[in-house]
């Protein structure tokens, strides 16, 4: 079966990138971990870039997200912990894949928004209570009544269901 330009292309791209990644942890101080989420999320997120393939682009922003947060969490950025880095990360990553796809034209999917932005809120939350901007009153009514905002969610999907 002969290869074609475009899995030469990601064939390539794929050996530099964790050629990369390989040569960056001999010489940088880092967890191993972190580099290889990183390395094979821009190896995934390049591949959908050259084959426009919008499994890939998933793959690989989930991948540099989750990457990101452990690097910000390990590091006590902002002083906020790994878990809110975390969920910073990974919302910030499925974000990414709506703009990515968006401007490459791959799909024009919604889905990824929403975990996106449950993610960046639950992340925010974590950080706003770290830096105690919010009355503690006003996170327990928060932590308690937030499934209620899928109650009223869920009424009006239905309510706009039942009126087509």
């Amino acid at each position: 079966m002969a290869r074609t330009r475009t899995s030469n292309l990601a064939a390539g791209v794929i050996l530099v990138v964790v050629g990369g990644v390989l040569l960056v942890t001999r010489f940088a101080l880092m967890a191993t971990a972190p580099a290889w989420l990183l390395g094979l999320g821009v190896g995934l997120a390049l591949i959908a870039i050259v084959s426009s393939s919008y499994r890939a682009l998933v793959g690989g922003m989930v991948l540099l997200g989750l990457g990101a947060g452990i690097v910000l969490g390990d590091r006590g950025v902002a002083g906020m912990s790994s878990g809110a880095w975390i969920q910073f990360g990974l919302g910030a990553g499925f974000i990414g894949i709506w703009v990515l796809a968006l401007i490459l034209r791959l799909n024009r999917h919604w889905w990824p928004l929403v975990p996106g932005a449950i993610l960046l809120a639950l992340g925010g939350a974590r950080f706003l209570r770290h830096i105690a901007v919010i009355p503690p009153q006003a996170m327990i009514a928060v932590r308690t009544w937030w499934p209620a905002a899928l109650v009223v969610a869920g009424v009006w999907v239905l309510v706009r269901a039942l009126r087509k």
